[in-house]
């Protein structure tokens, strides 16, 4: 779940760490406004000063027309529920890039940090600085001093940052997030630093342990923006995303699910969805997470199904099965392929070939890997579309 700026900022305020005073107000909320200050649109996306929605207020400017304008501007944009953060100006010396995420392929926590923050940072990414921390291992501030000191931080700047290191990584991990952005985070006159933003994202799997999560605004935005298939899916324990493209799929695993969403898009054949279930999900959510993306897949936008499965320690047989049971409620809307990559213990109770057979019996496709499903998907769409040429994917997609 990504929180809205004034709810991260409260996390951070809460463990001490240094925010701008402020206040959020809302449609049904009647608030004081005193410039100088800034009215930002309390919404879960990126990009929000390119797009009109920071709003200063310099002494002597109208704060009540220009917290209306804001709030006209994001009706606008969909949101109907306008919260708008009236935050204290924060007169700043430089502005410093400060994130926390979590590195899949070392297994560590990393800090990343960069001494040129701000609205163009992506500009900046040649100027990143990486901290790796182990998961187990908590780290103290003067732990940061030689990193920061190499990145070129002197003086009384050093001391602060490095205790906001800290502080940071506390709320990071204490909050069970993905992701802790601080960008701008601004040095003051006197050295020390302030948060003038903040981008959270917290980890759904880590909701039990969080029971103020539903509660949360960020949880209601979410909810009122999500379509129907998303909030069923949601209801049911698992991640359904819905998104633009001709492709409906349904993959093991979150981490080969978005490999395949790239290697779609790749193949010039995009996703119509996204979807995953966490670890040790039964049957039942099986059969319900493949329902709601054949109900994706009955719309005339997309063109075919895929489904797709890295199989070395989960049974083959058992996949299989789910798959049958699936198929036994309802028949695909849409041409359906499955691709089975199989290995090792995988195959104890059925291997592939007999998998092959057993789908082939039912009049589906089952391919070997995902360059030959991706084969047979570009052989539906030519089908599809009345063509007989033979179907290449693109060079991407043997990737």
């Amino acid at each position: 779940m990504n929180l809205v700026e004034f709810e991260a900022k409260a996390l951070l305020h809460r463990a001490g760490l240094p925010v701008p005073a402020g206040a959020v107000a809302d449609e049904s909320t009647c608030i004081a406004i005193q410039a100088p200050c800034v009215l930002k649109a309390q919404i879960a996306e990126g990009g929000r000063g390119k797009r009109g929605l920071i709003i200063p207020v310099p002494t002597g400017d109208d704060g009540a027309s220009q917290l209306a304008l804001l709030r006209d501007r994001m009706r606008a944009l969909g949101h109907d529920a306008p919260h708008v953060l009236v935050e204290q100006a924060i007169a700043s010396t430089r502005e410093f890039y400060v994130c926390w995420r979590i590195d899949d392929v070392a297994q560590d926590h990393v800090l990343q940090f960069s001494m040129h923050g701000g609205v163009e940072v992506e500009s900046q990414a040649h100027t990143l600085h990486a901290f790796h921390v182990a998961p187990c291992h908590v780290p103290a501030a003067h732990e940061f001093l030689h990193f920061f000191a190499q990145a070129g931080v002197e003086g009384r700047t050093l001391g602060a940052l490095c205790r906001f290191a800290a502080a940071s990584w506390r709320v990071f991990v204490h909050e069970d997030a993905e992701l802790l952005e601080i960008n701008p985070l601004a040095v003051l006159a006197s050295g020390e630093v302030i948060a003038l933003d903040a981008k959270l994202v917290l980890d759904d799997n880590a909701s039990p342990r969080h029971r103020d999560w539903p509660s949360l605004h960020s949880a209601r935005l979410a909810d009122r923006q999500a379509t129907a298939l998303e909030r069923r899916a949601a209801a049911n324990g698992f991640a359904f995303v819905e998104l633009d493209g001709e492709i409906a799929m349904l993959a093991g695993g979150a981490g080969i699910g978005m490999a395949i969403l790239d290697i779609l898009a790749d193949a010039g054949m995009p996703a119509a969805n996204f979807a995953d279930a966490s670890g040790g999900s039964g049957a039942n959510v099986f059969e319900t997470l493949g329902r709601i993306t054949f109900e994706r897949a009955d719309r005339p936008d997309v063109s075919a199904i895929l489904m797709y499965f890295t199989l070395a320690a989960t049974s083959v047989a058992t996949v299989v099965k789910g798959v049958m049971a699936l198929l036994d409620a309802g028949a695909p809307p849409k041409p359906l392929v499955i691709g089975l990559l199989c290995s090792g213990a995988g195959e104890r109770e059925m291997t592939f070939a007999q998998a092959r057979d057993a789908f082939a019996a039912r009049g589906l496709r089952c391919e070997p890997g995902l360059p030959e499903a991706l084969a047979a998907l570009a052989q539906v769409r030519l089908a599809r579309r009345g063509t007989t040429d033979p179907a290449t994917p693109h060079d991407g997609a043997n990737r």
